[in-house]
């Protein structure tokens, strides 16, 4: 379950609020608290690293899920179809359907409108996807367009990859790479001023990463293999999955910083903008817990899909980088993701 990590100052402090994803301390005590009736269908409900819900209502089972896009006024159809749906992979889960609630601020033009659908239908039609419905309007409580995307789900009963599974020993496997759906976002929402440091070709490549934003293909790779969690690195990068993930089940993690792939556009981005890659969104980046890295390895090789084997889950909480050369980093609170910086 994603939200928008926001540093919350409290009210007395007059501190201005930061933006971004609300910190797993605040989740775990103003969010999760409050879930509503224990029902007994509901197998997995709201968790910290946990992608979708999901519940048995008889037969096979429903996984749902939701996220906004805020964090780009660009291609706003294309991220939403594409965030759920790895959510729903990541929970083990073929994506079904999905309904879109689109508010817009007071005088779109329809053609920005048709512009979204547009790109959503494309998406759906990608992955197999059935718009199941959702809600449209005009309002002066926004300044840009709000696009918030529900997914949905069928998942086979069974050993479904979870947060809960993650134990010691465990391998950390990325596919890809590490800032990807950042570097896109950048590139697009400062085209004019990278043009001039970097030329076009640089932009366009950038640009292109796009396409690399689905993380569908390589999960359902994985889940044969019986992976004990599937998760997406979105808000707070890679650094910020994991953090999520260990937080959550009281674990630690100990990662070569060598061994993470940070594509060279990603990289060039980052030192133009002063960021970190490791802390930068980063949908499309799947992280893989196994205790079996191997197979799973070799297959999304078979499929053209690069994979690094990162580091290890520890049984301790402490959470460490391991930097060349034989020096140790250890990360002591969740990363805000340096888009919001």
């Amino acid at each position: 379950m994603k939200h928008l990590y926001q540093y919350l100052a409290p009210p007395e402090s007059g501190k201005k609020m930061k933006l971004g994803k609300i910190c797993p301390e605040k989740l775990q005590r103003l969010v999760f608290p409050y879930q509503g009736k224990v029902r007994p269908e509901i197998l997995y409900n709201a968790s910290l690293g946990r992608d979708c819900g999901i519940a048995d209502l008889g037969g096979d089972l429903l996984a749902a899920t939701c996220d906004p896009i805020t964090g780009t006024s660009s291609h706003l159809g294309f991220f939403a179809v594409n965030v759920v749906a790895n959510d729903l992979i990541c929970g083990g889960a073929e994506p079904v359907a999905i309904l879109v609630s689109l508010i817009l601020p007071p005088g779109t033009p329809d053609t920005h409108i048709e512009e979204i659908m547009k790109e959503i239908d494309e998406e759906c039609q990608k992955l197999q996807i059935s718009v199941l419905g959702g809600h449209t309007e005009l309002s002066d409580a926004v300044n840009r367009t709000i696009i918030h995307c529900s997914g949905i789900g069928r998942a086979q009963k069974g050993n479904l990859p979870d947060v809960e599974k993650v134990r010691p020993g465990d391998s950390i496997v990325i596919t890809k790479g590490a800032g990807i759906e950042g570097t896109a976002i950048l590139a697009h929402s400062h085209q004019e001023s990278l043009q001039k440091k970097y030329g076009d070709f640089f932009v366009t490549r950038s640009q292109d990463f796009l396409r690399f934003l689905s993380v569908v293909p390589e999960g359902k790779i994985a889940l044969p293999f019986q992976p004990h969690c599937l998760h997406d690195a979105t808000e707070g990068g890679l650094l910020g999955a994991l953090w999520e993930v260990c937080e959550g089940q009281k674990l630690g993690f100990e990662i070569e910083e060598s061994a993470i792939f940070i594509p060279p556009e990603t990289r060039e981005l980052c030192d133009f903008f002063g960021m970190d890659p490791l802390k930068l969104i980063s949908s499309g980046t799947l992280i893989i817990f196994t205790d079996e890295p191997e197979p799973v390895m070799a297959h999304l090789t078979q499929a053209g899909i690069p994979s690094f084997q990162i580091g290890t889950i520890a049984r301790e909480k402490d959470k460490i980088i391991k930097k060349p050369p034989g020096t140790r980093e250890t990360i002591t609170e969740c990363p805000r993701d340096e888009l919001w910086r």
